[in-house]
């Protein structure tokens, strides 16, 4: 909840939140990450996907740069994310694989 302190007369009003004496802080690290994310969401939008890619990647790197302890945690999950992604696309290929041997078994029963 933020309080709006009653300036005197010719002092200019601060928001500060409630039991705060001192002015709030902003963090520079997210407003370039969400700044650098929304310009790529335009480029790529607009038309032009290889520079909106970069400059995506570029948001979300700088996002990173200050989540170490998430980025760790996601190095660490990412060999058995692989697997199993491995894992789905054998099954799929696999199915895909039945798929088409029906498929040329119903168009030879057809062709009788």
């Amino acid at each position: 909840m933020v309080a709006v302190p009653i300036p005197r007369t010719g002092e200019p009003a601060q928001l500060r939140p409630v039991g705060s004496a001192a002015p709030v802080q902003q963090d520079w690290t997210h407003l370039i990450a969400a700044g650098t994310l929304m310009a790529g969401g335009a480029l790529l939008v607009s038309g032009r996907k290889k520079s909106g890619l970069a400059v995506a990647i570029a948001g979300t790197a700088i996002a990173l740069l200050d989540e170490p302890e998430m980025l760790q945690s996601w190095w660490h999950s990412l060999p058995g994310m692989l697997s199993n992604a491995q894992q789905f696309l054998d099954k799929v290929e696999e199915y895909m694989g039945a798929a088409a041997e029906q498929g040329h078994r119903i168009q030879s029963a057809f062709r009788r």
